[in-house]
């Protein structure tokens, strides 16, 4: 799933890990803010996160559930 560009306000419901069949997020380059769920922890097929020029604050801890994870662009 590719939201990036897409200027996306606020900040990413914890609904997101309810996604557990994902395997790519895109969010870059929109306006989301606030911390990255911990929820995200549940995508466990999440290959590609991709979320860079938003306002986000730390990952969470839950990122090292994602063992599949092989790409990851954040800042």
């Amino acid at each position: 799933m590719d939201l990036s560009w897409n200027e996306l306000t606020g900040e990413i419901p914890p609904e997101i890990g309810n996604l557990t069949n994902l395997t790519t997020l895109g969010i870059s380059w929109n306006k989301l803010s606030g911390e990255i769920p911990s929820e995200i922890g549940n995508l466990v097929n999440l290959t590609n996160l991709l979320s860079y020029n938003n306002q986000h604050t730390a990952l969470p801890s839950e990122i090292g559930n994602l063992v599949n994870l092989t790409r990851l662009y954040y800042r």
